[in-house]
């Protein structure tokens, strides 16, 4: 990936008068934007349900470890490409005894970032935690071991756990279980049957799954829903995958094939409540 930009401290400064790594939420401005690299390389454009906003995000690793933390019921928000305080990285640097990052075209210390900034909420207590991911490749590579190593003393000075994540930690069943629910969400400037139409079988579907006693696999009983209801063909399967987004249902999200997986083990929040497994 290469950086269209020419980073002088003059750009560093308008960067951060723009507002770069500051808010949350809908409100947050990542330090890097996708449009500003060149097309080589994996940069992913993906749309945030918690935070509301589109997130930018420079590999495969970073595009599936997002889908996993706003998948965590306790994460609610997420703030990527969040820039570190350059005065402090570039001591922590000195202290280690290695050479901080430079920007090739000017040679300025780099504004280091770290991939996610996150905020988890559990039991009323708001706590942040850092994340970076990389292949297990990297591992081998003593100069970003050395950078990783900055961040995670950074983060330490600030109370902030660290944590580092290989590709090959991340559930694959589970990512492609989440991308395929993720697919259900209605797009923009789709227009439904009628107003309200997939909330009014979501309501309808939750409370039916509640007192199904079904031994169907996911599909047959989707399709069977479509017809009993007189739905649209393909609505009982979308409509499931949004319960799931919203995880008003819940289940195992590590099956291989979820579609043809048993009925039952899909389960309505509040009732014999079976809560989301592999990496919550």
């Amino acid at each position: 990936m290469a950086n269209r930009r020419v980073m002088t401290e003059e750009k560093i400064r308008q960067l951060q008068k723009e507002g770069r790594g500051k808010g949350t939420l809908d409100q947050y401005l990542p330090w890097i934007l996708a449009n500003e690299f060149s097309s080589k390389g994996n940069t992913h454009r993906i749309f945030g349900h918690k935070t509301g906003r589109v997130h930018d995000l420079f590999s495969n690793v970073e595009r599936n470890l997002f889908m996993l933390l706003e998948f965590t019921p306790d994460v609610i928000d997420i703030r990527e490409q969040y820039p570190l305080t350059r005065e402090d990285t570039v001591s922590l640097a000195a202290e280690m005894g290695i050479k901080h990052p430079t920007y090739p075209q000017t040679k300025i210390p780099t504004v280091m970032t770290c991939d996610f900034l996150v905020t988890r909420l559990r039991n009323d207590k708001e706590t942040i935690e850092a994340f970076n991911c990389k292949r297990a490749e990297d591992a081998n590579d003593l100069r970003a071991i050395e950078k990783l190593e900055i961040q995670r003393r950074y983060f330490n000075g600030c109370g902030i756990a660290h944590h580092l994540v290989f590709h090959s930690m991340l559930p694959e069943n589970k990512i492609k279980n989440i991308k395929w629910i993720r697919s259900a969400v209605i797009k923009p400037g789709e227009i439904e049957p009628y107003p309200n139409y997939f909330k009014e079988h979501c309501s309808r579907f939750s409370y039916e799954l509640s007192r199904t006693s079904s031994s169907l696999s996911l599909a047959a009983y989707c399709q069977n829903y479509d017809e009993r209801t007189g739905a649209q063909l393909g609505t009982g399967l979308r409509v499931i995958r949004m319960l799931l987004l919203s995880q008003e249902i819940v289940t195992n999200m590590t099956e291989p094939d979820l579609p043809n997986a048993p009925i039952g083990i899909f389960i309505r929040r509040g009732r014999n409540e079976l809560r989301s497994v592999g990496g919550n």
